[in-house]
């Protein structure tokens, strides 16, 4: 399956201070199949289905100031072409033409990614802020008043039905029969890693059964000895 070009991206605003923290994953899975359920979709809604995250080691990208920023990071893509990555960072201040200290988000217009602050989607916007990027990704521009798609956070998350008839015509709206749904994988970008890589847990795993064979052998060697 192949996608349209990535023509362009979208900011987001919010017209608050900044809240600077460390990066972390909010998924809001239950906020964002809330939205793309509602009375517009009729009896087609759509199943957001959150995937296993992943973590990239990009510290120069903790903190977008640049749209080519922006550019790499979507460059990093996980996943096949039908997977949205949507990537958690401390700050964004640019996107496309954009650079204000407002953005809070930014995602490719017909495209598989986007970025945003971490804190914002921890909050109380955490949902709109989500639903509202994915948006863009299905083909959304845009849409002035109480709308999901309005350019700033306002608490509405209102999609109209010319709007769902647009999403539908997105490949990354997967269905089977009357089932259908998006999936999406979270991307957390850190200074350095903080998982443990798979071939040392794999030897940790191997010691533990290891120690535990020795340990077992030898309650079995000294079983009915007294002293």
């Amino acid at each position: 399956m192949t996608l349209p070009t990535k023509s362009s991206v979208f900011a987001l605003l919010l017209f608050v201070s900044s809240m600077v923290q460390a990066a972390f994953i909010t998924t809001n899975e239950a906020a964002m199949d809330e939205i793309y359920s509602q009375a517009s979709f009729g009896q087609n809604i759509i199943d957001i289905r959150i995937g296993t995250a992943s973590e990239l080691v990009f510290p120069e990208l903790l903190d977008i100031t640049t749209s080519a920023e922006v550019t790499q990071l979507f460059n990093q893509h996980v996943g096949p072409a039908n997977v949205v990555n949507f990537y958690f960072i401390d700050t964004i201040s640019a996107c496309g033409s954009f650079v204000l200290t407002g953005i809070v988000g930014c995602g490719e217009y017909f495209g598989n990614d986007f970025v945003v602050e971490s804190s914002y989607a921890a909050g109380s916007f955490g949902g709109e802020l989500l639903a509202h990027e994915l948006g863009h990704n299905l083909g959304l521009p845009h849409m002035n008043g109480a709308f999901l798609m309005n350019p700033s956070l306002n608490n509405q998350t209102l999609i109209t039905p010319d709007e769902v008839t647009r999403i539908f015509n997105s490949p990354l709206v997967q269905g089977d029969e009357d089932y259908y749904w998006i999936d999406i994988n979270p991307v957390l970008i850190v200074a350095e890693a903080t998982r443990v890589s798979e071939p040392l847990s794999a030897g940790l795993f191997a010691g533990i059964l290891l120690m535990l064979a020795w340990r077992n052998a030898g309650f079995k060697t000294n079983k009915g000895v007294t002293v």
